[in-house]
């Protein structure tokens, strides 16, 4: 299009809309449920060059996470038993306990917002030590508070949303940054997760297994310092 916009065989309106076109249909496109070579049937077939953009990054985000998640259970239950005794010199159930009871107490939005955060992340460590049912109730409660998140997120006017570029075997990554801007990412399949959360193009901080560390970070500086 472009070659033949130069040459002096399509006008500009033309070059415009065809690019509006583009835009809009790799705007509207989504990765979820697809699998890695399903995309790249869609890029082979698709002559939209920014459809072609989406789906390289995508590809290239869940290609290039798969080497850094490789040990990344591992490293989560040896935290998690950590966190679990020490956590901000308290122990895990100690921390979450106190910010419960200061949620009833203050009925604070961001605290509660924050302790949905902890628990989320409580729960998405304690389901990888689990297996068959018990696993997937974990992982239930875990998309349960996601649901719950979304509101407090947009309330707080905290970013967050839903991005496509995963290098696990989830459909999608669901971005959301603590009120200091501190980002945390969470794999999610569900699709009510998905459809509650606004579309972002963002990146992931590449800091490996410290969505836990980054929360009890803000809650010793903000609550208990």
């Amino acid at each position: 299009m472009r070659i033949a916009y130069k040459n002096g065989n399509v006008s500009e309106d033309e070059l415009f809309s065809t690019y509006k076109k583009y835009k809009c249909e790799a705007d509207a496109f989504s990765a979820y449920g697809y699998r890695n070579w399903e995309l790249v049937k869609e890029l082979k077939a698709t002559r939209n060059p920014q459809l072609k953009e989406k789906i390289e990054r995508i590809l290239i985000g869940r290609r290039s996470g798969r080497s850094l998640y490789a040990n990344q259970d591992e490293i989560n239950l040896k935290k998690l038993e950590a966190f679990k005794k020490d956590a901000c010199g308290f122990g895990l159930r100690s921390v979450i306990k106190y910010m419960r009871k200061l949620v009833k107490r203050n009925k604070n939005p961001e605290a509660q917002l924050v302790l949905l955060m902890l628990e989320t992340e409580f729960a998405n460590l304690s389901a990888k030590k689990c297996h068959g049912k018990t696993r997937h109730l974990i992982y239930d409660r875990k998309t349960s508070l996601l649901l719950r998140m979304a509101g407090l997120l947009k309330e707080a006017g905290c970013k967050h949303g839903v991005g496509d570029a995963t290098g696990k075997k989830a459909n999608f990554i669901v971005f959301a940054y603590l009120p200091d801007g501190t980002q945390l990412t969470w794999h999610d399949n569900d699709y009510h997760v998905y459809c509650l959360y606004p579309n972002i193009d963002d990146v992931w901080d590449g800091q490996v297994c410290m969505n836990m560390q980054k929360i009890l970070n803000y809650i010793h500086r903000r609550y208990l310092l």
